[in-house]
């Protein structure tokens, strides 16, 4: 009975430590956590790096994570070293920089706005849309209750415009005349670069064919922090392709500017650029130029190699044409062989015009390429090929030209048999575009300040004046005005006789 008491005894001490052990086992085995993730853009991922023994919110027996490959456990070595190491924010960067190389192709757990059933221990987040860019949250994050993060740098971001010639004012589309200078800019937004130790930025661009690029070097580029400050030289290199010139990039050093209290996140970097509309140009209706743009940039403080790319954004330029139509004044029958010159100036001054219709002045006049179908385009300032200042007309279509620009046709020589006119023919072409820039949706003219049912003018010649034949009136009014002038004389004599006699 004595030792059946003290039995008794021992098995209620046991139930007791027994039931006061549970408490402990299930915040090691079976409590789990929640990371809440404030104003997250796409879908986070948790993996876990460090797990060990919990007991009043401290780990302790580090190991290895469920989430670090069997490579990178070898490689990185003992796992309660490396948690030891880490005692501040220079080492916990090195170290996450080092463990993302040996993730498993699985999280721990992955969300939008939280995370959840997680088991104590250390973990790197990060996002895993692709599209989003999103950079990761924090470099070790210690989840041994509830907690709650924000991502520490949100994806920048790049637009691109245009500069209308005639307005001034930055959009998607432009257009101009041929030999053009059009002016181009980007505006990109500064991330918060916290983490990293070296940060991708560099703009990517292309113009088309039908424009020229201005760009070669660092000298060609401004920038302009919030359009206002101009950024120096020294934090931006440019490079053109080596294949095709109108290809270039301007790398921006962010971080070495943010550093020197050049820029700050949250800032706007306007990208200012040019390029000249060429003689290769796309002319409406057959089509229309493009400029267009991206952003690369670091994504991943962890790795150095990993950059995502904001979406491409492209701006238009836009050319257009007139056809000049020469046509006999009475019966609108079409006419050939007359000479024009084309100026922008309506008091154009020609001096002395030649028998094939050359004038001896030609400051005011636009050059012109004349092309093997009979048209006639606007030559950029540079070009090498022949020019020529006179154009030979029947029926021709001048192209390059811009809108909203009045331009004077001036005929320099009639078709024989018909009177050169005395006046230049103004005309001006006018163009509306949908909400992208990339298509027009009108395009009319108006010659001599009135509208055209078409981007057309007809310049109408009359016929010359000819002497009378003879018994026609012409020679009735010879003999009417001679006998007149005899009266006149026979009066005048007899008044003269008169005077004398007195």
């Amino acid at each position: 009975m004595k030792y059946m008491k003290k039995l008794m005894t021992l098995l209620a001490v046991l139930t007791l430590a027994l039931a006061m052990a549970v408490p402990a086992f299930a915040e090691t085995t079976t409590t789990t956590y929640t990371i809440t993730i404030n104003n997250g853009t796409g879908t986070y991922a948790a993996y876990q790096i460090f797990k060990g023994d919990l007991y009043n919110n401290t780990l302790s027996n580090i190991e290895w994570g469920d989430n670090v490959t069997t490579a990178g456990q070898e490689a990185l070595g003992n796992a309660a070293e490396k948690a030891e190491a880490i005692t501040g924010e220079t080492e916990a960067k090195a170290f996450a920089s080092d463990v993302a190389q040996y993730l498993t192709d699985s999280p721990a757990g992955t969300g939008k706005d939280s995370i959840t059933d997680l088991a104590a221990g250390y973990y790197l987040i990060k996002n895993i849309d692709v599209d989003t860019g999103e950079v990761f949250t924090d470099y070790i994050l210690q989840v041994v209750k509830n907690v709650t993060v924000q991502p520490k740098s949100g994806k920048p971001t790049l637009d691109k415009q245009i500069k209308h010639n005639e307005t001034g004012v930055w959009g998607v589309v432009g257009d101009n005349q041929i030999g053009d200078t059009v002016e181009f800019r980007t505006i990109t937004t500064v991330p918060n670069v916290s983490g990293y130790t070296q940060y991708t930025y560099v703009i990517y661009d292309e113009m088309s064919a039908g424009l020229t690029s201005n760009v070669k070097t660092e000298n060609d580029v401004t920038i302009k922090v919030n359009d206002t400050t101009e950024l120096d030289k020294n934090y931006y290199t440019v490079t053109v392709d080596e294949t095709n010139a109108n290809k270039f990039t301007v790398t921006v050093d962010v971080l070495k500017a943010i550093q020197d209290n050049k820029m700050h996140a949250g800032n706007e970097l306007y990208t200012y650029y040019t390029g000249i509309l060429n003689e290769n140009a796309k002319v409406y209706n057959d089509g229309k130029q493009n400029n267009k743009a991206y952003l690369e940039y670091s994504n991943n403080p962890h790795d150095k190699k990993t950059t995502n790319k904001t979406p491409e954004k492209v701006v238009y330029d836009w050319t257009f044409k007139m056809e000049i139509n020469k046509i006999d004044g009475e019966s609108n029958a079409p006419l050939s062989d007359a000479k024009f010159v084309l100026s922008k100036k309506g008091n154009c001054s020609l001096g002395t015009i030649g028998d094939d219709g050359t004038p001896s002045i030609t400051t005011d006049l636009i050059d012109l390429i004349e092309n093997n179908d009979g048209s006639y385009t606007v030559a950029p300032a540079g070009y090498t090929g022949p020019v020529v200042k006179v154009m030979t007309a029947g029926k021709i279509t001048i192209k390059g030209l811009d809108d909203a620009t009045e331009y004077y046709l001036y005929e320099t020589k009639a078709p024989a048999g018909y009177n050169r006119l005395t006046d230049a023919v103004k005309f001006k072409i006018t163009a509306t575009y949908n909400d992208t820039g990339d298509s027009y949706t009108n395009v009319t003219a108006a010659v001599n300040d009135v509208d055209q049912s078409s981007v057309s003018v007809q310049v109408a010649n009359n016929k010359g004046s000819t002497l009378p034949s003879t018994g026609g009136i012409g020679t009735t009014l010879f003999y009417v005005i001679g006998g007149v002038l005899m009266a006149v004389a026979a009066v005048l004599l007899v008044t003269k006789k008169r005077m004398n006699n007195k």
